[in-house]
């Protein structure tokens, strides 16, 4: 009896043998016209798109609760009795 292995495993080896001949072809390309390889320039691409991204949710979460409105604890200290006198 032979086991044969279920589509989505066919299917995530396809999609990487596809993605090793696309990085590949992107070297040789690369190389052939002297410049810098295209999952380099997508990867600090997609690094920009990442850092943008948190930045303008930084700033929509500012402009909506506003600086520094938060959780805001207040402690009063007072002197008790036992205190002033033995000090």
């Amino acid at each position: 009896m032979t086991r044969r292995t279920d589509w989505r495993t066919r299917l995530r080896a396809g999609a990487a043998f596809l993605d090793h001949l696309i990085c590949h072809a992107d070297s040789v390309v690369s190389a052939w016209l002297d410049i810098r390889p295209l999952r380099h320039t997508f990867a600090d691409g997609a690094a920009w798109l990442g850092r943008t991204w948190r930045a303008h949710l930084h700033r929509a979460h500012v402009r909506k609760h506003g600086p520094g409105r938060g959780l805001i604890a207040v402690v009063i200290n007072t002197k008790t009795e036992k205190e002033s006198t033995h000090g």
